[in-house]
């Protein structure tokens, strides 16, 4: 019992699959404007609300149609999208004042915090006093409840979003990699995260670098957030509190200065907090007997493994030189 199954295996890249989609958020916003957004888990939690608003009052009503499935194709669209805009009022209307007045990045820092609190509350006061039609009262809601599986041959029943969060996580990886490298806006934000004040001087608008920055990010928590609608056993915006720490420790693991690093060390976190403490535990069981549910101490061991690798490499995965270890 201690082998894990496919379908385990796949709930554990699904779960790896949307922390690199937020560490990436993370990152990039940090790139481009040196803030730690730390209301970033909230906005996926925003994201997942989203999910359940549209499950209620659209797609509930299509439970026994194929016009169900849409769900997965339209509300990770739709979380995007608000998600994104509301990124970019966060910075328009909080952080970027501060940032002009000069505020330190510790004070940025907070100031993330404070809009991450009051953002957390109003979601609460929306799933409470919003009327639910279908699903019941929403702060109770379940999306997990609407799941729809597909049977496979030789496999058995798969849940469409734990697909849909890897092939998510590596387009958005790849179509970050093309915009920044192939269109003129993408290299102009390369230049404006390289050397801002050069960037100023050569005529680039920085401003609006930063704009689409934080909408990017916005929007991939919105999308992660939207699929793990279909994870959580009940949509609660107190869940983003955990969030936030596995969503630093895999940007910090990745390199916090990296798109890529992120990508990998989200994913590699997410993995292990899915994977490591259930396999843990059947082992107990195996040996001894009896069950111990260590999946509550899974954030412990993601932070054992940014301890081993800062100790290893203090920048992260994308500082360490992989061509000198490969001559080596």
């Amino acid at each position: 019992m201690v082998l894990p199954s496919f379908e385990f295996l796949l709930s554990s890249a699904a779960a790896g699959a949307a922390l690199a989609l937020l560490s990436m958020g993370v990152t990039l916003t940090y790139m481009t404007t040196r803030v730690s957004n730390f209301a970033h888990a909230t906005m996926a939690i925003t994201g997942a609300v989203t999910t359940l608003i549209l499950l209620d009052r659209i797609f509930a009503g299509f439970r026994d149609s194929p016009l169900y499935y849409g769900l997965f194709i339209v509300a990770p669209i739709v979380a995007a999208l608000v998600v994104g805009a509301l990124a970019v009022i966060m910075y328009l209307v909080a952080i970027r004042p501060l940032i002009r007045k000069g505020t330190s990045l510790i004070g940025l820092m907070i100031a993330t915090l404070a809009f991450d609190i009051i953002l957390n509350n109003l979601l609460t006061v929306v799933l409470q006093l919003t009327p639910a039609q279908t699903v019941g009262r929403l702060l109770e809601a379940n999306v997990k409840g609407y799941l729809v599986a597909i049977y496979v041959p030789l496999v058995g029943y798969i849940y469409p979003h734990r697909l849909l969060l890897p092939l998510i996580a590596l387009l958005v990886a790849v179509g970050l990699h093309l915009f920044l490298t192939r269109t003129p806006f993408g290299i102009s934000m390369r230049a404006s995260i390289e050397n801002p004040q050069l960037a100023k001087i050569i005529g680039i608008d920085i401003e609006r670098i930063y704009v689409v920055s934080w909408f990017l990010s916005g929007a991939t928590a919105g999308m992660a957030g939207s699929l793990l609608a279909f994870e959580m056993p009940g949509i609660s915006p107190a869940a983003a509190y955990l969030y936030i720490v596995s969503i630093f420790a895999g940007s910090i693991v990745g390199g916090i200065n990296s798109i890529y690093g992120a990508l990998a060390g989200g994913f590699l976190v997410g993995s292990m907090e899915a994977i490591v403490p259930v396999m843990l535990s059947d082992l107990y069981q195996l040996l001894t007997g009896s069950y111990v549910d260590i999946l509550r101490y899974q954030r412990m061991f993601s932070f054992l493994l940014l301890i081993l690798v800062l100790l290893v490499a203090p920048e992260g995965l994308a500082g360490i030189k992989w061509r000198g270890i490969r001559r080596g």
